[in-house]
């Protein structure tokens, strides 16, 4: 008896959210690679560079840091493991949880010095990961350009997922 689906290899490779997903994959793996002589991992160094983007300057008065869910939807993680993570680089001395943590209060993580140093170490190895996608910036630049939408879109880490009476 014939299986009347059989997909080609290049029919799987068309799937262009299959192959987004085993990139990340790879690209997980070999960001790690290069982020573990500084003792971080890329989901570390999300954090320390998102809290990053929230430093006070004179041009934006908000206040500096991310209240964790904030941190957990930017950096792609779930509430539950940005704890854990938070924790782990507050043991660590690269970021401050707050005066104000409690139940109930929204204390802002920030960047402590340390973790600034850390992270200015880091950044150049991180954005020296563009070359990965070609010889020159243009090849990085259109990806990003291609991943944009989707990422700032819904489902994407800034927003919101939806309720369980809008999942289809």
């Amino acid at each position: 008896m014939h299986d009347p689906f059989s997909p080609t290899r290049d029919d799987v490779d068309a799937i262009a959210a299959w192959s987004v997903i085993r990139a990340a994959r790879v690209l997980a793996r070999r960001l790690a690679d290069v982020l573990a002589p500084l003792d971080l991992t890329p989901v570390e160094f999300g954090v320390l560079v998102q809290l990053a983007t929230t430093e006070d300057t004179a041009a934006d008065p908000a206040p500096a840091g991310l209240a964790q869910a904030d941190l957990a939807r930017a950096v792609g993680v779930r509430p539950q493991s940005v704890t854990a993570l938070v924790a782990t680089l507050a043991d660590r001395g690269l970021i401050d949880r707050g005066a104000e943590r409690g139940r109930g209060r929204r204390s802002r993580v920030v960047l402590t010095d340390d973790g600034r140093a850390v992270l200015a170490q880091a950044y150049p190895v991180v954005l020296a990961s563009n070359a990965w996608f070609g010889p020159d910036t243009a090849s990085s630049a259109a990806l990003v350009t291609t991943l944009r939408p989707m990422l700032d879109g819904p489902g994407g880490p800034d927003s919101r997922p939806a309720p369980a009476d809008e999942v289809p």
